[in-house]
């Protein structure tokens, strides 16, 4: 997502990660969990619908979740399959970075703990 920017992504993003039967992307723009003969198969989001998305440096003031044990990374990176690891400065859990180098570098904002202020 560029800097300045935003969209909402209107499919299931993030966790929960549920059962899914054929290959496809865990969520939009990420890579394909599981395995065909893996008695669960393969995985795909659950997560809510219309997440905000914006570039991570839009949102300069979140701070990282402090449960690292809950936000394994990827290869290099965040790959937010894990929840919300972006914390408000009032603590709250209010988005997900993604930031591996198999994922989008993006920050996805939990609807239901977000709003728009406008001057």
């Amino acid at each position: 997502m560029p800097l300045g920017f935003f969209s909402l992504e209107p499919e299931p993003w993030g966790a929960p990660l549920v059962p899914c039967a054929e290959p496809r992307p865990v969520f939009a723009g990420g890579p394909c969990l599981g395995d065909p003969d893996d008695v669960d198969g393969f995985l795909v989001s659950a997560g809510t619908r219309n997440t905000v998305v914006l570039h991570p440096d839009d949102a300069r003031g979140l701070r990282e979740d402090t449960d690292h044990l809950r936000h394994s990374s990827g290869c290099c990176g965040l790959h937010g399959q894990a929840g919300m690891n972006r914390q408000c400065p009032c603590g709250a859990l209010v988005g997900t970075l993604v930031n591996d180098c198999n994922t989008a570098y993006e920050l996805h904002l939990e609807p239901s703990q977000v709003c728009t202020i406008t001057d």
